[in-house]
């Protein structure tokens, strides 16, 4: 009488090892599927972003006001990768309607830019901001803090090659 209780016993404790075993599989791979579609994703964009090399850039930066943004000028400059979505950029910056010009300079990372922004006649400030790129249209945005008397911020739009 105990083998078959003995045997019995075993019985369902495979069966109910299996059944939870399959339970658990089933809940891993939708898991794992979700998992492996987002890292994908960030692995494509990654390499797009970094397959970008360096390259030039040009576009136009403007204010915002309560109507819309109004252009100030152009930039154009040129860009250098390193590794993990950083590096660092330079250009020159002319003001449409005034006679001002000067150059840009700084590092991007990730998502993040630092730089510093002179003026031919004289005189520089740091800027901090964001900044996005469209892979697919070679077109990038940004906004920037300028640390300025008074400070202010601009905006800058524009294509990338």
């Amino acid at each position: 009488m105990k083998k078959i209780w003995t045997v019995l016993i075993l019985g369902m404790l495979i069966v109910g090892m299996s059944s939870v075993s399959a339970s658990f599989i089933q809940k891993t791979e939708k898991i794992s599927s979700r998992i492996s579609s987002s890292v994908i994703e960030k692995i494509d964009d990654r390499i797009a972003r970094e397959s970008q090399q360096d390259g030039n850039f040009s576009g136009m930066f403007a204010k915002k006001n309560e109507s819309g943004y109004v252009i100030l000028g152009s930039l154009e400059g040129t860009y250098n990768m390193s590794s993990n979505n950083s590096g660092s950029f330079d250009g020159i910056w002319d003001m449409t309607d005034e006679n001002i010009s000067g150059t840009f300079n700084g590092w991007f990372w990730g998502s993040f830019i630092l730089g510093q922004i002179e003026q031919d006649t004289g005189g520089s400030s740091w800027f901090i901001g964001l900044y996005r790129v469209n892979t697919t249209s070679n077109e990038f945005g940004a906004v920037a803090l300028i640390f300025s008397s008074p400070c202010i911020i601009r905006y800058a739009a524009g294509t990338y090659q």
